[in-house]
């Protein structure tokens, strides 16, 4: 079982396209070559924080998956966001001396 290192592929936005559904991975050997699966609408709305509800409210009323993957890409990760300005105001607040 040989590992791929340094190899870190990033999901991209396409306007479909032959090869918009997967990524092909292949080593400088050509020994390694497989394909990625691309995510579905509803996973990236999970990744993005929102219930399945939330995503079968949008699909329920038309909205391609263009627009369903569109939906997601546009949010910001409120779980995330949480803790970033908690380290933010928790990490500033530290030196400040309350009378």
């Amino acid at each position: 079982n040989k590992e791929i290192e340094d190899v870190a592929p990033t999901q991209t936005a396409h306007c479909g396209g032959i090869y918009s559904s997967a990524a092909v991975l292949i080593s400088e050997d050509g020994e390694y070559c497989f394909r990625i699966r691309k995510l579905t609408p509803k996973e990236c709305w999970r990744l993005m924080g929102f219930q399945d509800e939330d995503f079968e409210k949008a699909r329920s009323i038309g909205m391609s998956d263009t627009q369903l993957y569109k939906q997601a890409g546009n949010s910001i990760v409120v779980n995330v966001l949480v803790e970033i300005f908690k380290k933010l105001i928790f990490e500033d607040c530290t030196n400040i001396k309350f009378l």
